[in-house]
């Protein structure tokens, strides 16, 4: 695997010089723009229409969060040290964007969450409460291509996202997953008249995630000893849980494929340009014991996830005046089957969002203001049929942010921007029978039952600081930060060993070089 990062790092060198030339941003104020751009990435459909024809940027960030109002199986400190290099050229006539991305998260600490956070619906890892300190480290490269033939009436269109990453715990027993994802799409449009464009795109994708479990000190395996950090299995949410291991060494692997596809619409009129698309597909998940001893692997659990996305972009502009409303929905359903238990249904997961985000920006000389809603409507539900368990919550997120950009006479840039933010717990419904009850539950089921029953508030503050420098590139220093307060915590009438306190906060700094 450290073999393959260095790969990977000598690819991300290719992909900063990809892109020469100078930095060529369209509006260096115009933060709705920069917002299309990356929504055109994600459907690259629309690629050569929002995406510059040049452009590079080199991003370093660093990131800390703290405070125990959290889900169960979230850090209680996480730091987070990220390098993202982007860029965007044109040969001949195709358009060309590719990023390369490495991320390392430190987490100190997690309990019950031996698994990538990439995978959250999983019904099958391992865990302990007794609190670990995890590394996470993830390499990703992507890239996105468009072309245009017979005058601009027909493209083709596509892009590939490669992952590969890395998460272990430093405790005994460790725990280490190695992850692998590709994922690629390709697709077709065609212009209808000047106004209407419609395109269809085919996605197929491949993943494994290999997962040991083991001893640093063999002797260790052989007493038993209760530890608070002894990996326990956890199946479905909280089904025959298993609190020793058989074996010195446990190693499972998830063998993952993805297939689907999207459709997009996008319309050209007086009252602005209208952008949709709707996506549906589906994740097979294969879950084994690796028996290295037998050169053979013995069938787990088989996990299907059916995801069905729709989008809804409208971008109007009038004279220095930008509108843009922003509309996402996603669903999600996940059912399992427990090849070891005779093929049993146990587990099933929902998980519904919906968001709609309204904006307004006014561009003058030197002045940029942008305000922004958001309205989101969530809900998640979590059965396992195997202890007759129920955990179901909705929320209602709201939130009003606004950005104001003033460009000073050597056309240096400086930023404020102000968010308020309140989320109300709307529905909640949960069930266990006491029989059933374990240390899973008591650590994280009632955890977050109080976690997602609470009311929050809380704001966000960020400023800025861009400076050019020669032939047009420039530096740009962010600051972000962010605070949670949580209201209205219940009380349960269960044993619970685990619950959220009442605040969180977080801050980013950031660096980018644009060329």
């Amino acid at each position: 695997m450290k073999k393959q990062y260095i790969i990977y790092t000598i690819a991300l060198v290719a992909t900063l010089f990809f892109s020469k030339g100078h930095a060529q941003e369209n509006d260096t104020r115009d933060s709705l723009q920069r917002k299309v751009r990356y929504f055109s990435v994600d459907n690259p459909m629309w690629l050569k229409e929002s995406v510059e024809a040049r452009q590079t940027l080199l991003q370093l960030g660093y990131g800390t969060q703290a405070g125990d109002y959290r889900a169960a199986q979230d850090a209680q400190k996480a730091r987070n040290i990220n390098f993202n290099s982007e860029g965007s050229v044109t040969v001949k006539d195709v358009r060309l964007w590719g990023r390369f991305a490495y991320s390392n998260t430190i987490e100190d600490s997690t309990r019950f969450g031996h698994k990538t956070r990439h995978n959250p619906s999983s019904p099958w890892y391992f865990g302990s409460y007794g609190y670990n300190h995890y590394e996470r480290t993830n390499y990703n490269i992507q890239a996105r291509g468009q072309r245009y033939f017979a005058k601009d009436r027909f493209s083709v269109f596509g892009g590939l996202d490669y992952q590969i990453g890395n998460h272990f715990s430093n405790n005994d027993p460790r725990g280490n997953i190695d992850e692998i994802q590709v994922n690629g799409r390709l697709g077709l449009s065609a212009k209808l008249g000047n106004t209407v464009e419609l395109g269809v795109e085919g996605h197929y994708g491949y993943g494994q995630e290999n997962v040991e479990i083991a001893f640093r000190d063999d002797q260790r395996a052989l007493v038993a000893v209760e530890s608070p950090y002894l990996n326990y299995i956890v199946r479905g949410y909280g089904w025959k849980l298993e609190d020793w291991l058989l074996e010195k060494d446990m190693n499972y692997q998830n063998d993952m494929k993805r297939y689907g596809g999207a459709l997009y619409l996008s319309w050209q009129s007086d009252l602005g340009k209208f952008y949709g698309k709707a996506q549906y597909g589906e994740e097979e998940q294969a879950y084994s014991q690796v028996l290295r001893n037998q050169s053979r692997n013995n069938a787990l659990d088989d996990y299907r996830l059916k995801k069905l996305n729709y989008e809804l972009l409208w971008d109007l502009r009038r004279d220095n005046k930008r509108y843009m409303a922003h509309l996402k929905s996603a669903n999600n359903r996940g059912k399992d089957k427990v090849i070891e238990s005779g093929n049993a249904a146990n587990y099933a997961y929902q998980y519904d969002a919906h968001s709609l985000n309204l904006s307004y920006q006014v561009l003058q000389q030197r002045w940029q203001q942008l305000y922004e809603a958001r309205v989101g409507l969530t809900n998640e539900v979590r059965r396992d049929g195997g202890i007759s368990a129920t955990f179901d919550y909705s929320r209602l997120d709201l939130s009003l942010s606004s950005l104001f950009t003033y460009q000073l006479s050597a056309e240096q840039h400086i930023e404020l921007g102000l968010s308020a933010l309140y989320s109300q717990n709307t529905a909640m419904h949960w069930s266990l029978p006491a029989i059933n009850e374990n240390i899973f539950h008591q650590y994280v089921f009632y955890h977050d039952i109080i976690y997602n029953q609470a009311d929050t508030w809380g704001g966000r503050v960020h400023l800025g600081y861009r400076q050019p420098l020669n032939n047009k590139n420039f530096l740009r220093l962010t600051a972000d930060g962010g605070y949670t307060k949580a209201v209205n915590l219940p009380e349960l009438s269960r044993t619970t060993l685990s619950r959220p306190e009442t605040e969180r906060y977080d801050m980013r700094v950031t660096l980018a070089f644009g060329f």
